[in-house]
């Protein structure tokens, strides 16, 4: 019995203290879906949490599916991240943008975008192009080029590289390497 009483005791002074440490945060969060004639959909989601130091994150993100009249897929996707701790001048924000379409011929082309900035105001963006290519005897060739740009506050001094990657059938046929640093 003693056990008993003092599991019981122990349990609801954790149980008081989470409740207390959750007071301090607020928490909403939003979604939806669309459906399309197509066979397509449109969603989106949006949540914003603020913790107990102050600290307010959000996240949205917009998914829009189409499907033309051959069931070949288009897919964007939007997404946004936040994070804005207690003070001035300290924001972060990530945002991304992925387009993928399919092609007639078994393969695809996905472009992803990529950018944050941080507190300093520092803008990084990268864009990867993949492009897949399935010929008549089923061989795969796959471009790959991913572009990076990181342009700090300022005036003339943004630096570019870009790599590029092509593979037939899984094997390196080609590989580029560029930067203006």
């Amino acid at each position: 019995m003693k056990n008993v009483i003092a599991m019981l005791a122990a349990t609801a002074a954790v149980g008081l203290a989470t409740s207390a440490y959750a007071a301090d945060e607020t928490s909403q969060a939003k979604a939806s879906v669309n459906y399309k004639d197509n066979g397509g959909y449109d969603s989106s989601r949006n949540a914003e949490n603020t913790d107990a130091n102050g600290t307010t994150t959000t996240s949205s993100e917009k998914v829009d599916v189409d499907v033309d009249s051959k069931g070949l897929v288009k897919k964007t996707v939007k997404t946004s991240d936040t994070t804005d701790p207690k003070g001035l001048m300290n924001k972060k924000t990530d945002n991304s943008k992925t387009v993928y379409e399919e092609k007639d011929n078994g393969g695809y082309k996905q472009t992803t975008t990529r950018t944050h900035k941080d507190a300093n105001g520092t803008n990084v963006s990268y864009k990867t192009v993949t492009d897949v290519d399935v010929d008549k005897d089923g061989n795969v060739t796959t471009t790959a080029k991913t572009e990076k740009t990181v342009d700090p506050k300022g005036l003339f001094n943004k630096k570019t590289t870009s790599e590029t990657t092509k593979t037939v059938n899984g094997q390196v046929v080609d590989e580029k390497k560029t930067s203006n640093q």
